[in-house]
């Protein structure tokens, strides 16, 4: 039996999976990065929670045919360099040569949502479809598109960076440096800045402060979700400002490019699918061309977490597994 892991590395945790040759989940790992964005501190953290997937998978590193790894950056698969991770503050990195030498194995280090579309196509609901665009929602917004069954990366490796499509000129400035794109408003951290601002401009306050205290600097979808239950209007405001920007997105790819189903996932769609959901569908009636967006397939990822994770490491099966 041949193994394989599969490596995501998000912008405030790294969760790993370790597979055998069938695709079959043998382990799984979860590890917080923090807010120190130093990249040795944080690939030490990615190589601890890779030994420890592997560890809880009863086989040995030496077992580990080949490892899959998932940036929130823009890659040049074929030279391997992670080009621009915004909420990293990483530019122009050799990911792939540095990851071999530390898990001193073959590794392929691809866009996150490249590969999270890629393990819902292959795994879940999404396989059903030849041309599925993938939004995956969490401290930022990526975006993977398959075509025909492939992975379509385009000339400059950017294609389906749906995130920094700018959606609102003049807007929020996002991380990546530019005004009004979708992840400045519709991702985690766009939405913390709009909470902040509202409380700025206007002196409102959020029970966020009780919920969690720290929120400013990290939050998790699910005090964002329990904020919405004791009705604190900042939240609810915010994130429905998102789901509706989510919606313009998916109208946009409706009417661009013509896909057969949308998938959509990350942690904040996935604990808050009951409140976004309806938002997106609405809006994609409202904004598809020509009654596009009449019964369009929205499907909600049914791997979570293991979506990103699973599809790097298969892609690697793909890969290597195959010569």
């Amino acid at each position: 039996m041949t193994y394989y892991a599969g490596i995501d590395l998000g912008g405030t945790k790294t969760y790993c999976v370790v597979i055998d040759e069938k695709g079959n989940i043998l382990a799984r790992e979860k590890m917080k990065i923090g807010t120190d964005k130093n990249m040795n501190h944080i690939l030490d953290i990615v190589v601890e929670c890779y030994k420890a997937a592997v560890s809880r998978s009863n086989i040995t590193e030496d077992d580990v045919s080949a490892v899959g790894m998932a940036v929130p950056s823009a890659v040049n698969t074929e030279k391997q360099i992670l080009l621009n991770a915004p909420n990293l503050g990483w530019k122009n990195i050799k990911i792939g040569e540095i990851m071999a030498d530390k898990l001193k194995k073959p590794v392929f280090v691809d866009n996150d949502v490249n590969l999270g579309t890629f393990g819902e196509y292959t795994f879940g609901k999404a396989k059903e479809y030849k041309n599925v665009y993938g939004i995956f929602v969490g401290t930022g917004v990526g975006g993977g598109y398959i075509h025909g069954g492939q992975l379509v990366r385009g000339a400059s490796f950017t294609a389906g960076e749906i995130g920094h499509m700018i959606i609102k000129q003049g807007g929020t400035m996002c991380n990546c440096g530019n005004q009004g794109c979708l992840e400045a408003i519709a991702g985690k951290v766009g939405i913390i800045k709009h909470i902040e601002r509202k409380i700025e401009e206007k002196g409102k306050t959020t029970k966020l402060d009780e919920i969690a205290p720290n929120w400013r600097n990290s939050v998790g979808a699910s005090a964002l979700h329990k904020a919405i239950k004791s009705k604190d209007k900042l939240t609810i405001k915010a994130v429905e400002r998102s789901a509706e920007a989510i919606g313009v997105a998916c109208s946009n790819v409706i009417n661009t490019i013509g896909v057969d189903a949308i998938i959509l996932g990350g942690g904040i769609i996935e604990e808050l699918s009951d409140i976004y959901l309806p938002i997106i569908r609405l809006t994609i009636q409202e904004c598809s061309m020509a009654n596009g967006g009449s019964n369009f397939p929205v499907i909600i990822s049914e791997l979570g977490d293991d979506a990103v994770a699973l599809g790097a490491a298969w892609q690697v099966v793909e890969i290597y597994g195959k010569k």
